[in-house]
């Protein structure tokens, strides 16, 4: 019985062999198998290329975290050593140029930290922090311009920022756009009514465009919020010097130099303070430690306290 199915079966291969269903369709050419186990080798180091990367990913997220602890231990080059080696694993890897960035900042290498924030941004469109920390690094290189633009970003997406008014604020002072600048410190104010650093700024600012009752306000209020910074004291007491307030200009330079005693130029400013009192001894006094300190008078100044101290001495 199986020997008579064996060759029936033969018999009908043969019978068929030249029929269409020997050209069916759906049987394959050699090129089409060549071609089809082909693309499943692609798609085999597709896959294996995925797993790869994965497991790099994996790994970079702990190198990171290794690395951003060595940063906050100060130690910046083994920081950066991994950091790199974080990058090497994955090139992708937004956080990874945003702290190599910040380490670079740390040890001032602005124009390399700038290149990693840029990066940084370029892989994540809304990293704030990065525009944030740009902005910062474009200001220590005096590009404020581009400060603003970073700083704006930021605000546009954070309008609660303080600290992204604030900063914006100074890049518009030192590009003269005074009362812009102005509004940027009132908002970082209306947003932290405790912002010292943004009083102390609005009041350098009001007192350029001539408001002195506003800046001295404003100097009271960042003292209030800070005690401790002796240049609140020595910019209000310069206000007062020039209302010609001198005992209360006085009064702040004493508190300065108490927080600060190595403040050269507040024994200037309390010199001439005394001077227009009419007290030529604490005023001489206050000139010569001044230069016994490092302050560097002009020429014109010297000859002045030279003849205004020469009974003095």
């Amino acid at each position: 019985m199986k020997t008579y199915i064996k060759y029936f079966f033969l018999c009908a291969i043969i019978l068929f062999g030249n029929s269409t269903f020997a050209q069916n369709s759906d049987s394959f050419s050699e090129e089409e198998i060549e071609e089809n186990i082909s693309i499943d080798e692609d798609d085999l180091l597709k896959e294996l290329a995925q797993e790869e990367f994965v497991k790099n990913q994996k790994k970079a997220k702990k190198v990171l975290a290794k690395a951003i602890n060595k940063g906050k231990k100060g130690e910046l080059d083994d920081a950066l050593e991994m950091l790199n080696k974080v990058i090497e694993l994955d090139s992708t890897y937004a956080k990874a140029y945003y702290n190599r960035a910040f380490a670079q900042r740390e040890k001032f290498n602005n124009k390399a930290a700038i290149k990693d924030y840029t990066k940084a941004i370029e892989l994540d469109s809304l990293y704030l922090a990065a525009y944030y920390y740009r902005g910062l690094t474009y200001a220590d290189e005096s590009d404020n311009r581009a400060a603003i633009d970073d700083f704006s970003f930021v605000i546009s997406h954070d309008s609660l920022n303080a600290d992204a008014y604030y900063y914006r604020g100074i890049a518009r002072y030192f590009l003269l756009e005074i009362h812009l600048a102005i509004e940027d410190f009132s908002q970082a104010i209306s947003i932290d009514s405790t912002y010292s650093d943004a009083y102390y700024n609005r009041a350098l600012a009001l007192s350029r465009i001539g408001d002195f009752n506003g800046a001295i306000a404003d100097y009271s209020s960042a003292i209030q919020y800070n005690p401790f910074d002796a240049d609140f004291y020595n910019n209000r007491g310069n206000v007062h010097y020039t209302q010609k307030n001198y005992r209360g200009a006085i009064a702040d330079y004493n508190k300065a130099l108490y927080l600060d005693p190595s403040m050269a130029r507040t024994y200037t400013n309390r010199g001439n303070a005394y001077f227009l009192q009419k007290n030529r001894a604490l005023a001489c006094a206050d000139w010569e430690r001044a230069e016994e300190m490092g302050f560097v008078f002009s020429d014109k100044d010297k000859d002045f306290l030279r003849r205004a101290c020469k009974k003095m001495r």
